[in-house]
């Protein structure tokens, strides 16, 4: 039951990052400022720490697939991305398991790196053209603006809910 908990969270947060990509596009003088919000992957990182690598491996598998399908311009993107950040947070995280600040870092560091190995691939395969600036400057600090005020409201909710499925388990078994 908790599995089904942990999978309806992050189907609810991958439609709430399409509904906020479609709400907040900008133009600044003719330039298109990209907000991309990354709830899911910032949500399967936490998971991977106060949860495990395999609840976190299997909900990679299953939101990247969806993600893939769902925005269809290349499949397996998205899902190699998300299974390869869960190895890198869970290889580099147990040195500082659980402090809050260098959880906030590397969970929007790996937002970034997502971000820039999209960008990779799409430039890789020819489907968009980006110069270095125009990416930085349009794209990642946007992108990484939003997604930290994302995650500082997503934290306290996530944690919340961990800790009450952990209490909940907690007392069944007792």
């Amino acid at each position: 039951m908790r599995a089904l908990y942990y999978f309806l969270i992050g189907i609810i947060l991958f439609y709430i990052d399409t509904a906020i990509a479609l709400v907040i596009p900008m133009q600044i003088s003719g330039k298109e400022i990209i907000f991309v919000p990354h709830l899911t992957i910032m949500y399967i990182l936490i998971i991977s720490v106060y949860r495990g690598f395999g609840v976190a491996l299997i909900l990679s598998t299953v939101l990247g697939l969806i993600t893939d399908l769902y925005y269809g311009s290349f499949y397996g993107l998205y899902l190699f991305g998300y299974i390869l950040l869960v190895v890198i947070m869970d290889f580099f995280f147990k040195v500082f398991y659980r402090d809050h600040s260098m959880l906030f870092t590397i969970v929007l560091l790996g937002t970034l790196v997502l971000e820039i190995y999209v960008a990779v691939i799409y430039s890789g395969l020819g489907l968009v053209q980006c110069n270095l600036f125009e990416f930085v400057i349009f794209r990642m600090i946007p992108t990484l603006i939003l997604n930290l005020i994302l995650l500082i409201v997503l934290y306290p909710l996530i944690t919340k809910f961990l800790k009450k499925i952990q209490l909940k388990i907690d007392s069944e078994r007792s």
